[in-house]
């Protein structure tokens, strides 16, 4: 008796109207920018109090799908990177994930996001890339300024592969990216390996100039290769030492 019992919905009554009201989104077709039902409606619908309504919409709201305005009725908007963006960095803050894990995430997708920018990049995007890779290497000596760059090349390359999943991921990564790339470059602090990382990028930016998919990813999973080797080796070497 007991296990007919346990896939019953526990979660309170806001959350659960907040579902319905998600459904209702998708199934009437409301896009960014349209808006709700009045509550007085929803309540209808859902034959819940105007308390549990507002619930479900404080609840829809601090998920990113919806505004809330004094005065007009709640509407639906586009899709916001700083919720997972604020999740993502909490989870670093609080050491619920690593750099290398970071890496690791960073390496799956912007292999694929390398080669489809090959295909589908403007020739405004690669302008822009070739830019960027001159400005990081005039920064080489600057941290901050050289995260923040490699973070713009690698988010003009999610622009353009001309899928908004892409920007929409690699968005929300943007403090943990930088946070990722510091630490990469101090694990890699030579003048030859700060080099190197200049020119991976380069290589990256001419196989996407090319049109190049196939180079374009093995370009950017070398640069992530070298830059998780080089942050293995030091954190090897923090614990145990340098090897003689």
């Amino acid at each position: 008796m007991t296990d007919e019992f346990e896939n019953l919905d526990r979660r309170p009554l806001y959350a659960r109207v907040a579902d319905s009201i998600s459904a209702m989104i998708a199934d009437t077709g409301l896009r960014p920018g349209d808006d709700l039902p009045s509550e007085a409606d929803l309540c209808a619908r859902a034959g819940v109090s105007r308390v549990v309504i507002r619930g479900a919409l404080a609840h829809l709201a601090g998920a990113g799908h919806i505004k809330l305005s004094n005065g007009r009725k709640a509407q639906v908007i586009a899709m916001n990177p700083d919720v997972l963006e604020n999740t993502f960095s909490h989870g670093l803050a609080t050491s619920q994930f690593s750099v290398n894990k970071v890496l690791e995430v960073r390496r799956g997708v912007e292999t694929s996001t390398a080669a489809l920018a090959a295909k589908n990049r403007s020739d405004a995007q690669v302008a822009q890339l070739l830019s960027l890779c001159e400005l990081m290497e005039q920064a080489v000596g600057d941290p901050d300024a050289f995260a923040e760059l490699d973070y713009r090349f690698h988010l003009c390359i999610a622009e353009a592969t001309d899928n908004p999943l892409y920007v929409y991921i690699v968005k929300p990564l943007r403090e943990i990216m930088k946070h990722s790339i510091t630490v990469g470059r101090l694990a890699q602090s030579s003048e030859r390996e700060q080099n190197r990382i200049v020119e991976d990028h380069r290589i990256i930016q001419r196989a996407i100039a090319n049109g190049d998919a196939r180079g374009a990813a093995a370009a950017m999973e070398a640069h992530f290769s070298s830059a998780s080797d080089a942050l293995t080796r030091n954190e090897t070497e923090t614990t145990t030492g340098p090897t003689p």
